[in-house]
């Protein structure tokens, strides 16, 4: 471990019930957001990827939480035939 600069690259697979909408999930380290990884959706109930999100980030030494959830106000589902990715690159 370090407590040098990393990029973390969150991606996924997500949902929406509503047409035309943008979904996303949210990335929150220690309980702050940090950025999202989203999509547009043009149709209803079709599983989606999202555009990998690439967050630089500079953690202090021990361990951290990240968190991924729905963009807070979008039609964002997600259900056992979702998967996430999430990576840190030192």
């Amino acid at each position: 471990m370090s407590d040098a600069p990393v990029t973390l690259e969150v991606s996924g697979s997500i949902w929406t019930q509503s047409a035309n909408s943008m979904i996303g999930i949210q990335i929150a380290i220690d309980g702050t957001a940090v950025g999202k990884a989203q999509i547009f959706s043009n149709g209803a109930s079709t599983h989606r990827a999202v555009v990998p999100a690439y967050i630089s980030l500079q953690l202090p030494f021990g361990q951290h939480s990240i968190t991924l959830s729905a963009v807070p106000g979008s039609t964002t589902v997600s259900d056992l035939n979702d998967g996430y990715t999430a990576v840190l690159h030192y």
